[in-house]
């Protein structure tokens, strides 16, 4: 039966997958995606010179050569057909959905979970990851190529790491670091993958069974970890060089700190309830992290969490410290503690952090089904979730499909602060709307933007032009849609 149960499984988790982003299709290259991805010289042809620029240059301040090369690939197949470009990334991340599949049911085989309960456990969990709303930015916005591309590497190394511990030294030891330098060549993030294979070697390999074994485990991933500091050293360099790292004076160490803490509840609040999710959540003003409001519920998840696993942990329930140990590892290279850009965090940060929070989903789920009087009752409430999800995923893919709904988007759920404001007006520009674009663009002077320059150019623009609303005028310079989010 399982071996026709896992195919069917997996056909399932694509076609629903591939049904909830089916709009993607029909959607514009946004935001970061012009600058980073259309206005980059090196992915328009396949020439030696751009592909040696690619795998030894960094562009707008990251080295991303996978990412590139993927890029140059489908511009060389689809031209610029924007909608062509978001399927590709919807196929990676079912893809990805498949390997999260494939991974847990390795996972918990190994971990000596019988083979029907750890299907379905993987199913369920491949399906909340392919459907839940805070994976929309890592698919319907074509520039986090990176999330997605990354992640397929990062899954299949880990996957290899599990498969081949019992085989000979080149597949032990090569597959999984090839596959981890891959992956590292499309996003740094995944200089966590490394320290997520020392939390498989304590469960479900029980290769550290004492403290000596645990170093062992370290020592035997030294080459790993050259690369993490290697990659750390220069990500950080590159960043500070391009100035898209605030300085220390802006963001002082306490701020960043704080903010981490915060956002260590910030993602799972948003993934327990992703009915506010945004393309851009503003950096907190400094009397609001000073707010026990502000980084008491992030001290309370962290401790409250800690504590428990570490009780579980002496009681010999070691997978709740696998869970929690790979939420905080994938999620600390982007927590803010380094902060890049003006917003406070991402939703595509945790594109593959919050895995955990998806099997725990999951488990429950399946705990209760065992409670054989309740099954009526379990079935309606999971197909409920399963709705829920998909109905705001769908309305949360259409937040991606423009510019306009984007920061209409943004507008909406932060009036008060200037850059949707600023962004939107660029927007109106761009369709020929000069009020509309001159009351968003004062809004955002009026609420702190700096780009005073913008306003009195839109401003100038009218005053010499009787285009009505909608005309195709040449737009003012300096309408670009902003500082990127990266």
């Amino acid at each position: 039966m399982s071996r026709l149960l896992i195919p069917a499984q997996i056909a399932l988790i694509v076609l629903l997958t591939i049904a909830v982003y089916a709009g993607v299709r029909h959607h514009h290259f946004v935001w970061d995606t012009i600058p980073f991805v259309l206005e980059n010289p090196w992915v328009h042809a396949w020439t030696l010179d751009n592909v040696i620029s690619m795998l030894t240059e960094v562009h707008r301040a990251i080295w991303h050569p996978v990412v590139l090369l993927s890029h140059t690939l489908d511009i060389s197949l689809f031209g610029y057909d924007s909608g062509a470009h978001h399927l590709v990334n919807l196929g990676l991340h079912c893809l990805n959905a498949v390997l999260v599949y494939l991974l847990l049911l390795r996972i918990l085989r190994t971990a000596g979970y019988e083979q029907n309960y750890a299907c379905w456990v993987s199913f369920m969990t491949a399906l909340i990851f392919a459907i839940h709303p805070q994976h929309v930015e890592s698919v319907a916005w074509v520039v986090e190529r990176k999330d997605v591309l990354y992640s397929v590497f990062a899954l299949l190394s880990l996957i290899a790491y599990l498969r081949y511990r019992d085989t000979g030294l080149a597949k032990r030891e090569l597959i999984p670091f090839v596959l981890f330098l891959i992956s590292i060549g499309a996003k740094p993030m995944a200089v966590s993958i490394p320290v997520v294979m020392l939390l498989l070697d304590i469960y479900p390999l029980r290769r550290t069974p004492t403290f000596s074994d645990l170093i062992r485990r370290v020592v035997e991933k030294s080459h790993y970890f050259v690369v993490i500091v290697a990659v750390s050293i220069f990500t950080v360099y590159t960043h500070s060089a391009s100035m898209t790292m605030p300085s220390s004076d802006l963001m002082p160490l306490w701020v960043r700190m704080l903010n981490a803490i915060n956002n260590s509840w910030f993602y799972v609040a948003h993934y327990l309830w992703p009915t506010a999710l945004s393309p851009f959540y503003p950096y907190p003003h400094v009397s609001e992290v000073l707010s026990p409001a502000f980084w008491l519920p992030g001290i309370a998840f962290l401790v409250t969490m800690s504590l428990l696993v570490i009780y579980l942990f002496l009681r010999n329930h070691h997978w709740p410290m696998m869970l929690f140990g790979f939420y905080v590892v994938t999620l600390l290279p982007v927590s803010g503690l380094i902060h890049v850009g003006p917003a406070k965090g991402a939703d595509h940060y945790v594109y593959l952090a919050t895995l955990p929070l998806s099997l725990l989903t999951a488990i429950l789920i399946s705990r209760m089904w065992l409670l054989a009087r309740f099954r009526a009752v379990i079935a309606t409430l999971a197909i409920a979730y399963a709705g829920f999800l998909v109905a705001i995923t769908h309305a949360q893919v259409t937040v991606w499909q423009s510019e306009f709904s984007l920061w209409t988007r943004v507008v909406h759920l932060y009036p008060d602060h200037p850059f949707g404001h600023r962004n939107l007006a660029a927007v109106y520009v761009d369709m020929g709307y000069w009020q509309e674009a001159l009351a968003h663009a004062e809004k955002s002077i009026e609420l702190g933007s700096p780009d005073h320059a913008f306003v009195e150019e839109l401003k100038a623009f009218i005053k010499n032009s009787d285009a009505p609303a909608g005309a195709d005028e040449p737009a003012p310079s300096g309408h670009e849609t902003g500082p990127v989010s990266q």
